[in-house]
C-alpha cells in the first residue's frame, strides 16, 4: 500500500484545488479571439438571429453599458452658437444663442431650445412653450404633457415642427394576452424609445403629427438640415421572454402610429468582431418634411459614446480582455481598447462602412473628430490610482475606412485626459494627476503629428471652449497640493479639487500655449453643469458674453486661515445656485457683470447642503439683448445691459 506523508497529501489537495478554481475561470473565458472578419452580415431569418445570440451571449461575460456620458473648425468653420434669423416680430433679422454643438451644422437635441421668437422647455416631464420675444409680450402659452410612463428626455425646432425624444414604459403586449399582467409585474413593460413629431404652426395649440416607438432605450440623435438621426440601444437579453418558467425569444418591434410590426430581418445586421453581444443598435432616419422612416439594426457591442459629422456617425464601445484569475476574471487596464463603428448617412440613408480599434478608452464625444476625411481619436491606458498599471495617453489618426495612419503615444505618462478638443488642424489636451498639461498638437500633416508645446499650471479643465482662431476658454477646477502629511497618511502624491476655474488659454505661438486670464468661482465644493454638460456653456465673442450656471460653496475666510495648509480637505457652505454673468475680453480677461438665481431668501433658508432641484437654473441663452435663463419651475429675463429683471414666468 502506498503511503503519503499527510504534508504531501495536503499540497496535492491544495493544488487540484487550485487547478478545479483555474480551469473553471478558464471554461468562462469569453471568446476574444479566434478567426474574425471584421466584416458586416445580414441575418437571412430570425431563427438565424436567434441561433447567433443564444451562440454568442452564452460565451460571454457581461461587462459594458449603453450611457452617453460627447468643432470640427474654428470660427472659420462656422463652430458658434450664433444665429441671425427672422421671427414673428417682425420682418428685421434678430441673433439669438443656438445650442451648444460640437459640430457646426450638425444640432444636438437638449432640453431647450429657441427659435428667435419662443422657448421650448422640458421640465418635470412636460414641454412648456413660452412667447418670449419682445420681453414685453412674453407669456406661456402652452404644455405638452405625456403619458406617466413617457419621459422626454431632448427636443429639436425645425420652424414650425418640434420632434421629441424620450424613453417609454408601456408595454408591446396587448392587454389581452395571457402573459401582460405577468410581465407587467415583473418588469415595467419592455422598454422603448419613443419619437414624438408635433405641429407647431399654433403654438398655442400644438397637435401631434406622428409617433414612433421602438424596443430599447433613447441613446443620442442629431439634425443636419432636414434630416433626423437617431440611435436607439436594446439590450439583447430583452428579446427573451421569460414568462410562464419558460424562455421564448421575441422578435423586436417598431410602432408607426399605433401600428407595430416586427422589424425588418433584412434590416439587422451583425459585425464579425470579438465583442460581446449584449445590445442591438437601432438607428432611424427620416426627413421631417416627408416623414418616411428609415431603420437599420447592427449587433455591433456596448455602444457608450457617439460622435456625429455631416457625415457619418462614430459609435464607440470599451472591449475588455478578460484572463482567468485564481479568483476569477481579471481585467487589466492596458488590455482594455476602444472598438469604433463607423456609420455613413447621406440624405437619410443608413449604411455600416468601416471598424477599427485603437488601445485605452475615452473621455467623451469631444475626444473624437472627422476633418479632411480623417478620424481622429484621444484615449487613455490604464489609470493613474494604479501602480501596476500606469496611465498614459495617446492620438491616432485614421483613414476614411477607419485604417490607422499614424499616432502619438505615452503622452503624460501618469495621468489621464481630463478634456480634449480637436478644432481644424490643431488638438488640445488637458491632462491631469497634481497639475494641469494643457498640450498642443499639430495634425496638419495626418500621417506625422506632432506635439508643438505644453503649459503646466495648477487645476484642469473640463471643457474646453475656442474663442477665437488663436485662443482657447477652459472651463474646470482649480486645485491646491496636498499637505505632505495628508500624501504620507494616504501614501499617495495628489492634489485636493477646488473651486470652478476658469481661463483662456492663448495658442498663437503653438510652441509656447500660455495662460492669459483666469478667475476661480468659490471654494471645494463648488461646481457647474457645464463641466459635464457642454450644452450649459453660453458664449458669444461679439458681445463678449459667457455665462455658466454655478452651484456655488464657500468657505469662511476666518476658517481658511485657522486651518492654514489643511483647508484644502474641507468642503465650503451653500450660499448661492444660479448663472454667473461674465464680460469676457482678452484685454480684461473675465469681467463678472453680476449673477441671476431663480432661489428666494426663503429657499436659500430651507436648503441643505444642495439647493432646491425645481429652482436650479441649468440652462441660459439670448435674443437679442435679452438673457434667458432656465429651470424646471421658471424662466427669467434680464436685461443683458445692467442685468436688470425684466420677466420671471413661472412654469408651474
Amino acid at each position: 500500500m502506498n503511503h503519503q506523508h499527510p504534508k504531501t497529501r495536503n499540497i496535492i489537495i491544495g493544488v487540484l484545488i487550485l487547478f478545479s478554481v483555474v480551469a473553471t475561470a478558464i471554461v468562462f473565458i469569453p471568446e476574444t479571439t479566434g478567426n474574425y472578419t471584421y466584416d458586416i452580415y445580414k441575418f437571412s431569418s430570425y431563427d438565424e438571429l436567434q441561433s447567433y445570440l443564444d451562440r454568442t451571449q452564452s460565451n460571454t461575460y457581461p461587462y459594458g453599458y449603453a450611457m452617453e456620458d460627447t468643432v470640427s473648425g474654428m470660427q472659420r468653420d462656422g463652430a458658434f452658437a450664433e444665429k441671425a434669423g427672422t421671427n414673428e416680430a417682425g420682418s428685421d433679422s434678430v441673433s439669438y444663442s443656438e445650442t451648444n454643438v460640437q459640430v457646426a451644422g450638425v444640432d444636438e437635441p437638449d432640453i431647450v431650445k429657441s427659435d428667435g421668437t419662443y422657448l421650448y422647455n422640458i421640465a418635470d416631464s412636460s414641454i412648456h412653450i413660452v412667447k418670449a420675444y419682445p420681453p414685453s409680450e412674453a407669456s406661456h402659452l402652452s404644455t405638452i404633457n405625456f403619458d406617466e410612463h413617457i419621459s422626454p428626455i431632448g427636443l429639436f425646432i425645425n420652424e414650425d415642427t418640434l420632434i421629441v425624444f424620450g424613453n417609454s414604459y408601456l408595454s408591446f403586449y396587448e392587454e389581452n394576452d395571457e402573459t401582460y399582467d405577468y410581465d407587467l409585474y415583473y418588469y415595467p413593460g419592455t422598454p422603448g424609445a419613443s419619437i414624438l413629431i408635433y405641429d407647431i404652426s399654433d403654438r398655442s395649440n400644438p397637435t401631434i403629427q406622428d409617433e414612433l416607438l421602438i424596443e430599447g432605450s433613447y441613446f443620442d440623435a442629431r439634425m443636419i438640415e432636414d434630416m433626423i438621426y437617431v440611435v436607439i440601444v436594446e439590450y439583447t437579453y430583452q428579446l427573451y421572454d421569460y414568462s410562464n418558467g419558460n424562455e421564448t425569444f421575441r422578435i423586436p418591434e417598431i410602432r408607426i402610429n399605433n401600428e407595430s410590426s416586427e422589424i425588418p430581418i433584412d434590416s439587422i445586421s451583425y459585425v464579425d468582431i470579438p465583442d460581446t453581444m449584449e445590445s442591438m443598435t437601432h438607428v432611424i432616419a427620416f426627413d421631417i418634411n416627408d416623414k418616411e422612416f428609415v431603420q437599420q439594426s447592427f449587433l455591433l457591442g456596448a455602444s457608450q459614446t457617439m460622435y456625429v459629422s455631416s457625415q457619418a456617425i462614430y459609435l464607440v464601445s470599451a472591449h475588455y480582455d478578460y484572463t482567468p484569475g485564481i479568483f476569477g476574471m481579471r481585467i487589466t487596464q492596458d488590455e482594455i481598447t476602444t472598438i469604433i463603428h463607423k456609420i455613413a448617412i447621406k440624405d437619410g440613408t443608413v449604411e455600416y462602412t468601416a471598424q477599427a480599434e485603437v488601445p485605452g478608452t475615452l473621455l467623451n464625444q469631444f475626444s473624437m473628430d472627422e476633418h479632411n476625411g480623417y478620424f481622429r481619436i484621444a484615449t487613455t491606458i490604464g489609470s493613474f490610482w494604479s501602480e501596476e498599471d500606469q496611465s498614459s495617453n495617446n492620438i491616432y489618426i485614421l483613414d476614411g475606412d477607419l485604417s490607422q495612419i499614424a499616432a502619438i503615444e505615452d503622452i503624460a505618462p501618469g495621468e489621464q485626459i481630463y478634456a480634449a478638443r480637436f478644432l481644424g488642424d490643431m488638438a488640445y489636451l488637458v491632462t491631469f494627476k497634481k497639475i494641469d498639461p494643457f498640450f498642443t498638437i499639430d495634425l496638419s500633416d495626418p500621417y506625422n503629428p506632432e506635439i508643438l508645446g505644453k503649459l503646466k499650471i495648477p487645476g484642469y479643465s473640463d471643457y474646453l471652449h475656442p474663442y477665437d482662431e488663436f485662443n482657447i476658454i477652459g472651463i474646470g477646477k482649480d486645485t491646491v497640493e496636498a499637505s505632505e502629511d495628508e500624501m504620507e497618511w494616504r501614501e499617495l502624491d495628489f492634489s485636493w479639487y477646488q473651486g470652478v476655474k476658469l481661463a483662456i488659454f492663448n495658442v498663437s505661438d503653438v510652441s509656447n500655449p500660455e495662460e492669459m486670464a483666469k478667475e476661480v468661482i468659490g471654494d471645494r465644493g463648488t461646481s457647474s453643469q457645464a463641466l459635464y454638460d457642454h450644452k450649459a456653456f453660453l458664449f458669444d465673442r461679439e458681445k463678449e458674453l459667457l455665462v455658466i450656471p454655478i452651484d456655488l460653496y464657500e468657505i469662511d475666510e476666518e476658517i481658511k486661515e485657522q486651518q492654514g495648509n489643511y483647508t484644502g480637505s474641507k468642503y465650503g457652505e451653500f450660499t448661492f445656485q444660479g448663472v454667473y454673468v461674465f464680460r469676457v475680453t482678452l484685454e480684461d480677461g473675465f469681467e463678472l457683470q453680476g449673477r441671476i438665481s431663480h432661489l428666494s431668501e426663503q429657499d436659500m433658508m430651507k436648503s441643505g447642503f444642495y439647493p432646491d432641484y425645481q429652482s436650479t437654473i441649468v440652462r441660459s441663452l439670448y435674443i437679442e439683448d435679452t438673457l434667458y435663463t432656465i429651470s424646471q419651475s421658471k424662466i427669467g429675463m434680464h436685461s443683458l445691459y445692467d442685468l436688470e429683471e425684466i420677466a420671471l414666468i413661472s412654469l408651474e
